[in-house]
């Protein structure tokens, strides 16, 4: 079972590194052109942008992953017509949506950010990417609907981060504007899903047939799904990105954009989790239904043990270099470091539960995780509305890992009382006991880094865990080659 989720999980952790390296090099590159303020104003525009889309599309790619992986086995023509509808749907309220952006963009960045200087246009270029990306969320659905998770990664990332890289780096040897970014992000994203649609509509079935909206609104089994996961997707969105958004709200642009860049670099502590829970979320479903909770047991240790064999190395990694990593992209970000060292300490302790949200979901207990999500969201809206305008960027690093650590109790008491299966083990003891010695060093131990410490230095950090840990890891390993 755990050699079959790593296999599985290899081409969407392969696109999510790529994504990741290029990335960074090119947040780099554009945040020492545009300075950090009007990277801010980009993130604000992307956050509201991300809102919208999330509010629009009414939870279509949850019912084409619950019900297309049938549908198609039994009837491929009804499968055809429905995925038309809900590409029509996609492109007709994505375009209103614009329209009634256009006119409404200058009251919106009046009424909620204070009337930003060039916020408004910024906005409505971002917004752009609304119904794109709401058609790129039901095309990606339909390809992981018939497990065509190498075509995703190739054509949906590899191709669409590859050529916003490079026009990147040529437009902006001329330019530094940020709205530049904005044109690339777009025409890369719709170069993909163009790509992403003829080769699905060429290889699996047509996507343009003949068809009508009645044919999903009279399906009550599509519609009860449908209107269950809408409300779901809302306040985990709301849960997740409430923080964020209300930064955006609350403190300038600067701060917005210095905030993104910490993130960023504190995503690396749940990335490999991400990517395998993509895989390992069928598993446990099918080891709940059969009520087989110790292979359950066992398979959550080994996966939370492997996660974070190779995810705090990297992290402690990350801390060693924090101040030169930071001051790539400027040298006013040095004094955000103290942050970023508690956010990814957070997010170690947070690792270590492992993937106890998808556990979850899928071993019913959804509604006791859909309350803590929602009551997650609530406080922090409620009380970053009062600690933010005080203790500024303290009260976010605050907020942000005291909720992270308390949503993670709660889900593991849910999971242990109910199901009696747990993360920890003497294994993942001694590993932590390792992580702390290391996050210890990697404070306290400074001097002038040269270009080769940055190989150096990381390669010999995860040698001595391997070695540490060798036990542990020839066990995965021995898996792997089984």
């Amino acid at each position: 079972m755990f050699k079959l989720i790593l296999r599985q999980a290899n081409w969407g952790i392969f696109g999510a590194i790529f994504a990741f390296i290029i990335g960074f090099f090119v947040k780099i590159f554009i945040v020492d052109i545009v300075g950090l303020e009007n990277w801010g104003k980009y993130v604000t525009a992307q956050i509201f942008s991300s809102i919208s889309e999330t509010i629009l599309s009414v939870g279509i790619p949850y019912i084409i992953l619950k019900f297309f992986p049938n549908l198609i086995e039994k009837d491929r023509c009804k499968s055809s017509r429905i995925a038309n509808v809900f590409l029509r749907y996609s492109f007709i309220i994505g375009l209103l949506y614009l329209i009634i952006i256009y006119f409404s963009s200058s009251y919106i960045n009046t009424i909620l950010y204070g009337g930003i200087d060039n916020l408004d246009y910024i906005l409505f270029l971002m917004c752009i990417h609304v119904p794109i990306s709401m058609l790129f969320g039901v095309v990606v659905s339909l390809y992981r609907s018939v497990l065509k998770i190498k075509e995703i990664v190739v054509y949906g990332t590899c191709i669409s981060v590859t050529l916003r890289a490079l026009l990147t780096f040529i437009i902006f040897q001329y330019t530094s504007n940020i709205t530049w970014f904005i044109f690339i992000e777009l025409f890369a994203q719709v170069l993909s899903l163009t790509i992403l649609l003829f080769l699905f509509n060429k290889n699996e079935f047509s996507l343009f047939k003949k068809s009508h909206y009645s044919e999903v609104l009279y399906d009550t089994n599509i519609v009860s799904y449908g209107k269950k996961m809408y409300l779901n997707s809302i306040i985990a969105f709301i849960s997740a990105q409430a923080l964020t958004i209300i930064i955006s709200v609350k403190l300038n642009t600067f701060e917005v954009g210095a905030y993104n860049i910490i993130l960023s670099f504190t995503t690396i502590t749940t990335f490999l989790l991400i990517n395998l829970n993509k895989v390992f979320a069928p598993a446990i479903s099918k080891l709940y239904k059969e009520n087989n909770f110790k292979k359950l047991d066992l398979l959550y240790k080994k996966t939370t043990i492997f996660i974070n064999l190779f995810t705090l190395p990297l992290v402690i990694s990350v801390m060693f270099f924090s101040e030169e990593l930071l001051k790539l992209y400027s040298n006013e970000m040095l004094d955000y470091n103290v942050f970023l060292y508690y956010m990814l300490i957070g997010g170690i302790i947070s690792s270590s539960f492992g993937s106890s949200g998808t556990m979850m979901i899928m071993a019913g207990l959804e509604k006791e995780n859909l309350y803590i999500q929602f009551i997650r969201g609530c406080l922090i809206i409620i009380l970053s509305l009062f600690l933010l305008p005080v203790f500024g960027m303290y009260g976010v690093v605050f907020l942000y890992i005291i909720f992270m650590l308390l949503v993670n109790l709660s889900q593991y008491y849910l999971i242990k009382k109910n199901m009696q299966v747990t993360p920890f083990s003497p294994s993942l003891f001694i590993l932590y006991l390792i992580a702390i010695f290391g996050i210890y060093l990697s404070i306290n131990f400074k001097f002038d880094f040269k270009v080769y410490h940055f190989f150096i230095i990381p390669i010999f950090i995860y040698i001595v865990f391997f070695i540490l840990m060798f036990k542990s890891f020839k066990k995965i390993i021995k898996e792997l080659l089984q």
